[in-house]
């Protein structure tokens, strides 16, 4: 039997909220100075050549992309340890609304980080990937360089449902959902001092960055036990 559209009227619907997926940004205050010496500082990392390059060339990056070793933040720079402390700073305060811990058993949690810096110029890009080996990542943007006005996924970030079967069908009934149910990717374009965090498993990808200016971020991981 086929019924056109209609509302419940008086029947109580409740929904409960499963398998949800979060995602939560941040920005830093007064961002223009410190970022201003992270791309001064990374620039001068890069013309070293060698010296902090991560000597694994991963199958996902492609063209003009620059990474680091994951050591960043040990580094002992200033601008480098401020930019940690925000991160570190940001992800606790993610843990505390997000979990039930007790101020004991979070006082006991450790943070591992592994994290590192992209420098991207024309034409780099990355393939869909995750980050394994840890339970959230972010990313921090230097600078986002700056994108050609026709073409405005330049260097985006699109992140991809992580149900896996949730595209099998498509129709009006599933397709036409609102957040947080919707279907689909989601893209986050990067703005000069926000910091992204999401969970590692996520898969995302890299659009090919078409600017000129070279764009760059930092990314972390971290595992927390």
């Amino acid at each position: 039997m086929a019924v056109t559209g209609n509302r419940a009227g008086d029947i109580m619907i409740n929904v409960t909220d499963l398998f949800s997926t979060p995602m939560a940004d941040a920005q830093i205050g007064e961002h223009e100075i410190l970022c201003d010496q992270l791309r001064t500082l990374f620039l001068a990392k890069e013309a070293e050549g060698d010296a902090v390059r991560n000597e694994r060339q991963r199958a996902t990056q492609f063209g003009p992309l620059f990474e680091s070793r994951f050591d960043l933040f040990r580094w002992p720079d200033p601008p480098v340890k401020a930019v940690a402390h925000f991160c570190h700073a940001s992800l606790v305060q993610l843990l505390r609304q997000l979990t039930s811990f007790t101020d004991e058993e979070f006082n006991k949690l450790r943070f591992d980080y592994h994290a590192w810096f992209h420098i991207t110029r024309r034409g780099g890009y990355q393939g869909l990937h995750n980050h394994q080996n840890a339970s959230w990542s972010g990313i921090f943007c230097v600078d986002p360089g700056d994108s050609p006005g026709q073409r405005p996924d330049s260097g985006l970030v699109r992140f991809h449902d992580p149900r896996f079967c949730s595209a099998f069908h498509a129709e009006a009934g599933n397709m036409g959902l609102d957040m947080p149910y919707n279907h689909g990717g989601f893209d986050v374009h990067h703005r000069a001092g926000r910091l992204v965090m999401f969970p590692s498993f996520m898969m995302h990808e890299i659009f090919p960055y078409q600017g000129e200016r070279p764009r760059i971020v930092i990314a972390f991981n971290c595992s927390v036990n």
